[in-house]
């Protein structure tokens, strides 16, 4: 008879491509796994993984099999979630995708704090700027900016930013204060691989959003190492206000340019819609919702700053 502990370890094992790694997630040993995933196999009467490649990989009949399990899985949870809901308790795995260049700045204590309010909640973040698919993922929120992805989520606003060209007062002596943005082209350029401009920067320039290309100093996926690049006199970054107010307000970092900063972007929380928000998922909305208020005051520290003599 299959359990529904065999199906959660080989829905584990495809999705971290590894036993090891699955154990890890489960907080198990590899060898409990793997028996699992055995026993499953001789109940079917077809192996579902191919162990030969470096990374294991789903069969074809295997992949069949996973897409069918996440969905039985999802549905065992929110039966779950349900009977939880009766008791008044939030409780069991919270999984959630975040962009990893605001997470340490903006989400991470917010989600610290959830976690200790809610200790039966089990928190699995990944922070990374390439989006989650929800609809292909297991995850169940994601914080996005800006855009939203997928057309069939439902989102619920949080808080918006701006972004500004910044740069040490020391680089700005030594190289000048761009008084265009066609100046920019002789400046040295902190460059975020992963952002939209890919080599340069997006630019509000006669009424619309535009993209400047500029001369690289640096290239990073790390928004943070940016900023502090920028601190540290190597060029000119265009960085979000949740990284950089705490720079532009102590005078580590001045804004220059700052009319051609584009509008805010959106900050948010999505969830499937084809998915019925479960007590935790309603819980966590509330509680950025109501939280994030708090916290989320860059950039009008930065606009006060900007008008202190």
């Amino acid at each position: 008879m299959i359990q529904t502990a065999d199906m959660v370890a080989f829905v584990a094992v495809v999705e971290t491509a590894s036993f090891t790694e699955a154990a890890r997630r489960l907080t198990t040993t590899k060898s409990v796994i793997s028996r699992r995933v055995s026993d499953l196999e001789r109940e079917l009467g077809t192996p579902l993984l191919d162990r030969s490649a470096r990374n294991v990989r789903a069969t074809e009949v295997g992949a069949v099999y996973y897409a069918k399990c996440v969905r039985i899985l999802e549905s065992i949870g929110a039966a779950t979630d349900f009977v939880a809901g009766f008791n008044s308790l939030v409780r069991g795995r919270l999984r959630v995708a975040l962009p990893e260049s605001f997470n340490g700045a903006l989400i991470a204590p917010l989600l610290n704090e959830f976690a200790e309010r809610y200790p039966e909640v089990l928190l699995d973040i990944q922070a990374d700027d390439e989006y989650a698919n929800l609809g292909d993922s297991h995850f169940d929120v994601a914080i996005r900016a800006g855009r939203l992805g997928e057309a069939n989520l439902i989102a619920r606003p949080l808080t918006s930013f701006r972004q500004w060209l910044c740069a040490s007062p020391d680089y700005l002596r030594a190289h000048g204060v761009p008084q265009s943005p066609d100046d920019l082209a002789e400046h040295h350029g902190l460059i975020d691989a992963s952002g939209e401009g890919h080599g340069g920067w997006q630019l509000w320039i006669d009424g619309e959003v535009r993209s400047c290309r500029v001369r690289e100093r640096i290239r990073s996926n790390s928004s943070e190492q940016l900023v502090l690049a920028a601190c540290a006199g190597l060029g000119i970054v265009q960085a979000s206000s949740i990284l950089a107010a705490d720079a532009i307000v102590s005078g580590r970092l001045r804004i220059v340019l700052p009319e051609c900063a584009p509008p805010a972007r959106q900050i948010s929380i999505v969830y499937p819609s084809s998915r019925r928000a479960s007590q935790k998922v309603q819980t966590l909305l509330s509680f950025l919702s109501e939280r994030i208020t708090a916290v989320a005051s860059w950039d009008e520290r930065i606009a006060q700053a900007q008008a202190t003599p």
